[in-house]
């Protein structure tokens, strides 16, 4: 998709945002879309991209909303962002959490499925 968008990435800076964004094709598009438009660099967008860089704004909001209409949910993400390893969380609110594409189960244990989460909802 990169190279689509007329970017000559290495492999070292697909992986810096697709850390960033954990593969999600709807957030690769739109940071591919504004690093092409020369909003702002893949180097900005990492470093910056919760203060000044507002490209997720919108989809993060979304989400937040999501998980406020399911208050233990919510706790539960939090507990997961908060955590610097792997959390360990009720079964039916890890399967809930990954359903809604929110984090990635390795064994008995969950962790964000994205940095962009992570920093996010980082309390």
């Amino acid at each position: 998709m990169a190279w689509r968008h007329g970017l000559n990435w290495d492999v070292d800076q697909v992986k810096q945002l697709m850390s960033l964004v954990g593969g999600h094709p709807y957030l690769i598009r739109k940071a591919l879309y504004h690093i092409w438009q020369q909003d702002f660099t893949l180097e900005e967008l990492l470093v910056k991209y919760t203060r000044k860089v507002r490209i997720y704004s919108e989809y993060l909001g979304q989400q937040l909303s999501n998980l406020r209409q399911y208050p233990e949910l919510y706790a539960a993400f939090t507990q997961v962002t908060n955590s610097p390893t792997p959390a360990k969380l009720e079964w039916e609110q890890a399967l809930q959490l990954q359903t809604m594409g929110l984090v990635h189960l390795k064994g008995d244990r969950v962790l964000p499925s994205c940095n962009l989460y992570r920093q996010y909802f980082n309390v």
